[in-house]
């Protein structure tokens, strides 16, 4: 029977369940957990069930057939069954008898009456056979459970199982299971994750411990496709009208090439999801605004308001004719006209930027939609739920969606708690002075779209790459309280000159997760790569991001290995973040179709530093007229092959030719070059008169201008390492100023640029 034909039976099944979960989850009986498994095609142990309520004809009827279980192995195991009895064995509530206790109907029911006499809250008695295993053993046995997160929707989680799972948990860091999204299963993907998973491959490979693999790797495949089409098909937003919330199987016991459930638990209810539509081509008219209104400037202090009118004072997308302060008293404020009410706009605007406090923000908010003034909303300040006044936001959100009901769908908006905008040649609408944060113009980050929840990090972004990268738009989103991470990178999806889109997020609002993995993977369709650092890792980190932007901040482990599933880069730090921002953003115009890559450098430590951080990266020998090359070029007592030690005595001159050689090479796919500067051989420092160096970096034959001619012009990814301090950083800020990657860690480079080949790779598996 096809999977579709069992969860029928299924979803028949559960309404006929005299459940009262209308109000509230309730949990199943370990029978009736059975019984879906069992209906979905999972091998279920043999079994009875005994009601506490049932005749003294159907209390003979179930010890026979009890008996009956128990005869191959001359063992039986009784379980209390009671959707609130949870922990079984803590109320003395599981037994394995022997066949002395199962001789005949009479002691097997006196055992049973001893079991439920006290046992508050049951239900009856289940007779299951004893299936054989050795209980702890690795590879024995599986815990496979299904959970309907509130933000990712329905996932399927695999692991170690038994009444080790949780040591395993803990003593791995969570590495002891798998977690895949339920939705859009992809049984390629997670067979290629099996079977490169470490841990799991005591299950379904030949080991010391098993000469016979317990388990084939299809049989795995099959458990968790079937389990994944249970949770899907009743998931919150599926159209099932009941919700299984959770069901649990540990173990699953493997015997004889099979799984087997010996135990289960689950949960059920009517909490569907509703999303609301917004209109969301509106996103359009906030990014490329030629009109705008600001509310909350100051006209006697420099406040935020004030600051953004500033900004805005300088936009290339507004007609300066087209910009209005909104503003009781006041005729003008820096020349910009200002109007004493929202009603008072001339014209509907295409943005309008909200600066006054969170007590005022809903009025406010409520006079430009019911005055239908503007088309989007930027909602600066802070003091909503995440500063512990959740009906403020919850006002505003509550405007929005209804207006989203209206025949023209009302404004969008970004925010509360959030810094604002800027759009690349555009807008700015951070309440930050230009003399504090220039955004100097780039030739690289036209590509790139930042999308972070924390307008601080974004700061901090735009400031340590001033000058190096200026993305194509840098947005802090804030509380969410309208338009989500999801909708802001579907925009950008959208965005033919955009192909890099990379989020900082918090958390996600509910159900907006499984939207967020859906656009990853149209994204990675569409060749554009999604880098994500995903806050709230630790218990504490949790509740520091909802403290700041009052979101979901959800289970870490489920939120990133949906991410990854669904193709996109999710890093482990904001060096590892900035670092795969940097590369995929400067390198997008290159491609490769292998992972080879040739190392140079002129320290020795670096050759051996590289060789232990390949990861995906191939470490070839170089063809024999890249190999006469280098080694005519460096000294004759330096290392030629690959990786190339130069050591310190290699001059600019030689340096300039290894590297043209390498990096020109059909046998290399890729490049590390770097050099520990501080060399005299080398030509990198600025020009100083009172040096005794003849040294000029900005002259032709520099070290910089070398690099920098010479990589510029192939076709395949090349990085470069200056691994010294700040006397360098204008070596570095050169090169990269240029579109090349620099990294200050030879380490770093290698982890980037194989992250880079490997999602290259990924986009062209034909080739």
């Amino acid at each position: 029977m096809s999977i579709p034909n069992l969860l029928e039976n299924v979803s028949k099944y559960l309404a006929n369940l005299k459940l009262d979960y209308k109000s509230s989850a309730k949990y199943l009986n370990e029978i009736e957990v059975y019984n879906i498994l069992e209906m979905a095609g999972i091998d279920v142990c043999d079994r009875c069930f005994l009601s506490i309520d049932s005749t003294d004809k159907e209390r003979m009827s179930w010890a026979e057939d009890a008996i009956t279980i128990a005869k191959p192995t001359d063992k039986l195991v009784l379980k209390i069954v009671g959707r609130d009895i949870l922990h079984k064995s803590d109320v003395g509530g599981v037994k394995i008898l022997s066949s002395d206790d199962v001789c005949d109907s009479d002691n097997l029911l006196s055992i049973v009456d001893q079991m439920t006499a006290t046992a508050t809250g049951c239900e009856g008695v289940l007779a299951a056979e004893f299936v054989p295993h050795k209980s702890n053993i690795p590879g024995q046995e599986l815990l496979v459970s299904i959970k309907q997160d509130s933000a990712f929707g329905p996932v399927v989680v695999l692991g170690v199982g038994g009444l080790l799972t949780e040591w395993y948990g803990e003593a791995t860091q969570n590495r002891s299971r798998i977690i895949i999204p339920a939705e859009n299963f992809d049984a390629s993907y997670f067979r290629q994750v099996i079977i490169s998973h470490p841990l799991f491959s005591i299950y379904h490979s030949k080991s010391r411990v098993h000469k016979v693999a317990p388990l084939d790797v299809e049989v795995i495949v099959d458990i968790v496709s079937t389990m994944a089409a249970l949770a899907s098909t009743f998931s919150a937003s599926s159209e099932s009208d009941v919700v299984l919330e959770e069901i649990e199987i540990n173990p699953m016991v493997v015997t004889n090439g099979k799984a087997v459930a010996i135990d289960g638990v689950g949960r059920i209810s009517v909490e569907k999801l509703s999303l609301q539509d917004k209109p969301v081509h509106k996103i359009e008219n906030m990014m490329n605004p030629s009109s705008a209104v600001v509310l909350g400037v100051s006209a006697s202090s420099m406040n935020p308001g004030r600051i953004i009118v500033n900004n805005l004072k300088q936009a290339e997308s507004i007609d300066q004719n087209k910009l209005f302060i909104v503003h009781p008293t006041q005729q003008e404020i820096d020349a910009i006209p200002c109007l004493n009410s929202i009603a008072a706009l001339p014209e509907k605007v295409d943005l309008a930027v909200v600066c006054v406090p969170a007590e005022a923000a809903g009025q406010t908010i409520s006079e430009l939609i019911e005055s239908d003034k503007c088309e989007s909303i930027i909602l600066i300040p802070g003091g909503f739920a995440e500063a512990g006044h959740p009906e403020l936001g919850a006002e505003i959100e509550n405007m929005l969606n209804e207006s989203h009901g209206s025949k023209d769908g009302g404004p969008v908006m970004v925010g509360g708690n959030c810094l604002g905008i800027v759009s690349r040649e555009k807008y700015n609408t951070f309440f930050l002075p230009s003399e504090k944060l220039p955004f100097s113009p780039a030739d690289v980050g036209s590509n790139l779209a930042v999308i972070s929840q924390s307008g601080a990090y974004l700061v901090t972004f735009a400031s340590n790459y001033d000058g190096i990268i200026n993305p194509e738009a840098s947005i802090s989103f804030g509380n969410q309280m309208d338009l989500t991470v999801s909708d802001l990178l579907d925009y950008y999806i959208k965005q033919e000159n955009v192909n890099v889109i990379a989020c900082y997020i918090e958390g996600f609002k509910q159900g907006d997760g499984a939207r967020f993995i859906k656009s990853i993977a149209e994204a990675r369709k569409q060749n554009k790569q999604v880098i994500v650092y995903k806050a709230g890792k630790t218990e504490l980190g949790a509740k520091a991001a909802a403290s700041h932007t009052a979101s979901l901040a959800g289970d870490y482990d489920i939120a990133s290995s949906c991410i990854v599933a669904s193709g996109a880069i999710i890093t482990s730090s904001l060096d590892e973040f900035e670092d795969m921002i940097k590369i995929q953003t400067m390198l997008a115009d290159k491609s490769t179709n292998g992972s080879r890559v040739g190392i140079m450098s002129n320290a020795g430590f670096e050759c051996s530093v590289v060789t232990d951080n390949l990861l995906q990266l191939e470490l070839v020998d170089f063809d024999a007229d890249v190999l006469q090359k280098v080694g005519e070029s460096i000294p004759s007592y330096a290392h030629a092959q690959n990786p190339v030690d130069a050591t310190p005595m290699a001059n600019t001159e030689a340096y300039s030719s290894s590297v043209d050689a390498i990096v020109n090479s059909d046998g290399i796919d890729c490049a590390i070059i770097s050099s520990v500067p501080v060399t005299p051989a080398l030509n990198n420092l600025p020009a100083d008169p009172d040096s005794r160096l003849r040294e000029d970096l900005y002259a032709d034959g520099s070290q910089g201008h070398e690099f920098i001619k010479i990589i510029s012009k192939v076709d395949k990814p090349v990085v470069v390492v200056i691994d010294s301090g700040e006397l360098y950083n204008p070596l570095a800020v050169m090169i990269e100023a240029a579109g090349i990657p620099v990294f200050r860690k030879i380490d770093r480079a290698s982890k980037a640029l194989a992250s880079f080949v490997r999602s290259q790779l990924k986009s062209n598996p034909a080739d």
